[in-house]
Order: C-alpha cells, then structure tokens, then sequence
C-alpha cells in the first residue's frame, strides 16, 4: 500500500476543508487573545478592599502606610462595597481595620487589630498577611515612640527588654490579624500565570482532530480496514499517515500561542503538546468510530472533548474535593500537558498514556468495522 499517497491526499483534503481549517485558526486567536489578556490581568495588580472602621486617626495613618506598597493596589471603601468586590472578583481580598484600632495601640495592644478576608487562590496568602502585619507594626512602633518620647531619659533597662520581647512576639506569629480564608484552598498557590491560553488551544485543538475527523468514520462505516487488511495493509500505519497532516496543522498553530504566552520553557511545552496532540487524534478516532457518520460527529464532539479537558484540569482548575477525580485523570493525555506546562514531570506519563489510547483507537475501530 502506498502510504505516502494517503499522506498527501489526506493533506490535500485537510486544506481544502476550510470548515474544519476556520476552527483551528479561531482556537489561534482566541488563544492568543486569552494570553494577552492574563497578561492585563496579572500587570493590573491584586487589588485589595480597604475597610476604615477605626473611631481614631492611626487607622487613616495604616492606610497610608499600605498605599506605598508597589505589589498591591488598594481601594478604601465600606464593607458592602468591598464584600460585593471579592464577590465580583474585582478585588482579591479585604482588609477591616476595627473601630478600636487606635484605641488599642495606644494602649500597646497588638491582639486583634485587623481583620483579613483573603480570596486564598489568587495569590500567596502568606505574603500579604505578613506584609499586614510590618504595616501594622510600624504603626504601633510609631505611636509607643510617640508615647515615650517624653520619658527616653528614664526609660528602665526592664521596659526596654520587655519592648524587645513585645517585637518579637508580634513577628513570631500572626496575633495581629484575624485571618479568614474564602474560596481558596489550604496550600499556597505556587503558579502565578495559569497559561490559559496554551490550555485552551489544546481544547480546541483536540475538537478541531475530532471535527475534522470524518474520514476515521470510514473505518467503522465503509468497510475500509477489512479491504486494507485483505490486500496485507497495515491498520497503525494507515492510521499514522492519514491523521499525520491534522496533527502537523495543531503543532503549527500552538507556535504563535507559546510565543505570546510567555511561558518560560517553551521546547517542553512544544514536546508535551505534540504527545498529547498524537494521544488526542487516538481518542478522536474512537470518537469517530463510535459516531459513525458526521451528523452524530457534531453532536458527540464538543461534549467529549469538553468532558476530556474538564477531567484534565486544562479548562479549569480541579477543585480541592476533587482529589480522586485528579488522581484518575492521570490516564488522559491533558493531565500530562497541564504537568509539562506548569513545569512538572511529564515525559514518561504521557508516553505510556499515548501508547495506551492509540492502541484503543486502533481495537475499536476494528472492533467496529463493518
């Protein structure tokens, strides 16, 4: 059998299939769109929500100490306002300075000064609150300066240990705020980028194999592979030839998408992409086999390929409950893209993951056949 004319007939055909071509070049716009506007997200700062409760003058003075911080960007606001916000997601966190707030640091209190709602998967949560927590300590530092101005000449050595002892205690933990966490999970986040647009390329990419895929229907449909294997043809290599020009088109297009993605190793991205992109065209041929004309293509196609990358974790976040679900997607070929693409290990994964979809694609097309 000549494979290298199927390869070009197939190529021929993709390229005058301008249908199937549209939803490959709009998963290259959208994509490049989703990067660049990630990358406006990120350059507009987190924004946090400042609640001025306080019946005295320190808690203006707290503000303008957090307003000179450069990683931030915050609003003062009342607590519905800022509640509606987080709730918006217009803003990552709030920050509540009580009524007492003078009141007590005056006093030299340091219990319960602030209150923090955070949204704890937006950024690192820890980060911020010890950033709070220097702010807050200069305030109180400048007041018991201002206090004891008048008395340095007969300060006791005691007032000034138990002083020092006061620092350190307020440095050593957290009693300064009483922190509550929203919508977030129990660890840190370690990404700051999530590449979504790399992420939602391979989504489309993989409904683009299957949308364009009406020539694996034959194998299920015509009788193909029967005729293949009675004239001593070999079904993996047919395969191989003709789904080669659909994976070569989705390699070209992830290019421009890695380029304005900005993502710092862009070669393991590119090797992942084509492993998961070969594992794709597997599950698409089962999918077009299962189908077995392209009315029910169009109908099963989005919802599989949507359902594949939701178990993957490409087109969103898995949520903490979902520990199992995580662990079980290790068998789709998304979950070793979302590895390679966060930096993880992912070479191994994926290969034994491609070697097992694409002799399921090739079973149950024969399995199908006519």
């Amino acid at each position: 059998m000549n494979y290298s004319a199927l390869l070009k007939g197939r190529a021929r055909a993709l390229l005058m299939d301008f249908s199937s071509l549209a939803v490959i070049i709009i998963a290259v716009v959208v994509s490049i769109y989703i990067s660049k506007y990630s990358e406006n997200e990120n350059a507009r700062g987190i924004i946090i929500e400042i609640v001025n409760e306080d019946k005295g003058k320190l808690g203006s003075r707290l503000i303008d100490i957090l307003s000179c911080e450069e990683a931030f960007k915050y609003e003062v606001t009342t607590y519905d306002e800022a509640t509606k916000a987080v709730a918006g997601n217009r803003a990552q966190g709030i920050i509540e300075i009580d009524p007492d707030f003078s009141e007590k640091i005056g006093r030299g209190e340091y219990e319960s000064l602030v209150h923090i709602t955070v949204m704890a998967d937006s950024y690192d949560m820890t980060t911020f609150t010890e950033m709070v927590i220097n702010d807050v300590i200069k305030v109180w530092s400048e007041m018991l300066v201002e206090k004891r101005i008048g008395e340095i000449e007969g300060v006791k050595q005691d007032e000034l240990n138990e002083f020092r002892e006061q620092i350190k205690d307020i440095w050593n933990k957290e009693s300064l705020l009483d922190i509550e966490s929203v919508m977030g999970s129990e660890e840190a986040v370690k990404e700051e980028e999530n590449y979504y647009g790399i992420r939602w390329y391979a989504v489309f990419a993989m409904f683009y194999l299957c949308i364009s895929g009406t020539w694996m229907c034959d194998y299920s449909s015509t009788g193909l592979l029967r005729r293949v294997s009675g004239r001593g043809g070999n079904i993996p290599l047919l395969f191989i030839f003709q789904s080669l020009p659909g994976v070569v088109v989705a390699l070209a297009g992830l290019i421009p998408v890695i380029i304005t993605s900005g993502h710092p190793d862009p070669v393991s991205v590119f090797l992942s992409f084509g492993i998961y992109i070969c594992s794709s065209a597997a599950i698409a041929l089962i999918i077009c086999c299962i189908s077995g004309n392209f009315s029910n293509l169009v109908l099963i196609s989005p919802i599989s390929t949507m359902v594949v990358s939701l178990f993957s974790g490409l087109l969103c976040e898995l949520p903490d409950w979902a520990k199992l679900w995580e662990k079980a997607s290790v068998i789709i070929p998304g979950h070793w893209l979302y590895e390679a693409i966060f930096q993880k290990s992912f070479f191994i994964g994926s290969m034994l993951v491609f070697v097992g979809w694409f002799m399921m694609g090739i079973c149950v097309s024969w399995l199908l056949k006519d």
